[in-house]
């Protein structure tokens, strides 16, 4: 009698929990759609058994049972609990699966920093946008907008100040705008905004934003001030696609930056100077392609005691075969915003290192020293190209010296020093260039594999007539001491700034009144006459 009460409860339990699978399953059928046949297999399945689960325990209430078929019920009772566990563990890995495509999809369209749309995002919500105002014959703006001396104060404070306020401008410039309206992270300082509005609407809601901004912001106590140039284009107006309406935006913004208003309406006169930015940008890429106009000249450095060259700086130089001589200054902040910096940089890697071994081949030992960019200290390729360049021109990799630059370093710690540990592996060396101008914790600093500090030229120029210069170079030359490094002094223009160095203690010169960059020629005539270059021994 015991064993037939607990044969019908067990089968009947076995029910209940086939029967509350049928939910899930049913829910699993709509959200795996790669697998559906399969889960609409089970469901079926799950149906039948159910039916046969209800027709054995029928059979259980109407006969005496045996051993067997408690068995069988005990059986019956273990697959459907089977059943519910692989479904509920199913549904609960497919939810996990969803979630976290769900999460990717937003990362994917959203700035990790501010939690903003991104560039993509705002993209796809100007085609939807203008395919309505198409449809609708409804007006629309975008706005492209660019703070003003944010690059001052990421300089002057840190990473980690202006990170905290692009976060304060976006929940600022959100607080101005409607929640209809899109506002999206360009990167960097680079903000920009959708509005279903005319072009006066448009530059009512500038207006706000410009004023809203120009309230200080408040960090950790410091009282900081910065502003907004606000570039307004307008669908048809001004173009009929977002390419051309975000390109408008940009141009109408950097007018903007003159303004008093702070927001300027595009106008095709404006066009101009961006025109020019293109054509010189396309025309350094031509140059980078064909291996024309670009052009390599090298700045000896020298040990202030024994007057020994000890290697030499090399410097881009670029002859547009048009505009003649372009200062690096001019042309480099072009090649980052245009994109092309890693194709620049493997060349002039490239030519700096065929250049070294050509002097090696010749009986010229001479280290050389090349500059990374911001974007080679965060580009984890770079340890790689140099490697493979090493290896091709079978250089010793400590012949090579890497300048990268204070601020280079904070701009995102992490990564670059991932990269930095990855060309200490190589055994190149590494030197901290322009030290002082930046902001550096000197915990990180510490914690890198550098073997020399170069103290910019704005200090050493004047150090003999400005005593806050010569604090700041004694306190630079005491630090790098202290840290075991070299030390090498930029800019020297006279005989008594070396002399000071040498008092002061620094180990390396480099500048104009030692030599001028040379080209490679040159520069090997000027080491036949130098007097710094009798001492040279290769």
């Amino acid at each position: 009698m015991i064993q037939q009460i607990l044969s019908i409860f067990m089968v009947a339990v076995g029910i209940l929990l086939l029967a509350s699978a049928l939910l899930p399953v049913h829910q699993i059928c709509r959200l795996d759609k790669d697998n559906r046949t399969g889960w609409n297999i089970l469901f079926v399945l799950i149906h039948f058994f159910v039916l046969g689960y209800s027709t054995f325990c029928y059979f259980l209430t109407r006969t005496r049972i045996t051993f067997g078929d408690f068995v069988v019920s005990l059986i019956l009772f273990g697959g459907s609990i089977f059943v519910v566990i692989v479904v509920r563990l199913s549904r609960s890995a497919i939810d996990n699966i969803n979630r976290i495509a769900a999460l990717e999809r937003h990362n994917a369209l959203h700035d990790d920093l501010t939690g903003l749309p991104n560039r993509t995002h705002l993209l796809e919500r100007i085609k939807q946008l203008i395919l309505l105002a198409k449809r609708d014959l409804q007006p629309l703006a975008i706005l492209v907008m660019d703070l003003d001396r944010f690059k001052e104060i990421n300089d002057a404070l840190g990473h980690h100040y202006g990170d905290f306020l692009l976060q304060q401008v976006a929940q600022r410039l959100q607080e101005v705008l409607r929640e209809s309206d899109t506002l999206a992270r360009l990167g960097g300082d680079e903000f920009s905004v959708v509005l279903a509005v005319d072009t006066e609407q448009a530059k009512l809601v500038s207006r706000k934003i410009t004023e809203a901004l120009q309230q200080p912001f408040i960090i950790e106590g410091h009282s900081l001030n910065i502003g907004i140039s606000i570039g307004i284009a307008s669908y048809p107006k001004h173009g009929t696609d977002c390419d051309t309406l975000l390109q408008h935006a940009d141009v109408a913004m950097y007018s903007a930056k003159s303004s008093e208003t702070h927001y300027a309406v595009y106008n095709v006169t404006q066009d101009q100077f961006t025109l020019n930015r293109l054509m010189l940008l396309t025309d350094l890429r031509e140059a980078i392609r064909k291996d024309e106009h670009l052009t390599l000249h090298f700045q000896p450095k020298i040990n202030i005691k024994s007057k020994r060259i000890k290697g030499v700086e090399a410097l881009l130089r670029w002859n547009h075969p048009e505009l003649g001589m372009i200062p690096p200054d001019h042309f480099i902040p072009l090649t980052e915003q245009g994109g092309i910096i890693r194709s620049l940089s493997k060349w002039v890697l490239n030519a700096a290192l065929a250049q070294q071994a050509t002097w090696r081949d010749a009986g010229l030992n001479l280290p050389v020293s090349i500059n990374l960019s911001i974007k080679d200290l965060q580009d984890i390729s770079v340890p790689l190209l140099i490697k493979d360049l090493l290896k091709e021109y079978q250089l010793e990799p400590s012949s090579l010296m890497l300048e990268i630059t204070e601020t280079s370093m904070m701009l995102d710690p992490d990564r670059t020093y991932e990269v930095i540990s990855n060309l200490h592996a190589l055994g190149v060396r590494l030197s901290i260039d322009d030290f002082g101008t930046g902001y550096s914790s000197l915990a990180y600093l510490k914690q890198l594999p550098a073997e020399e500090l170069k103290i910019d030229k704005s200090f050493v120029r004047n150090m003999l007539r400005d005593d806050n210069d010569e604090v700041i170079v004694r306190a630079i030359i005491d630090l790098a001491k202290n840290m075991g490094l070299d030390v090498i002094a930029e800019g020297v223009e006279s005989a008594k700034i070396i002399t000071r160095l040498r008092e002061l203690g620094c180990d390396l010169a480099q500048g104009y009144h030692i030599c001028k960059p040379l080209s490679a020629k040159e520069l090997e005539e000027w080491l036949k006459t130098s007097p710094y270059a009798a001492a040279f021994s290769p």
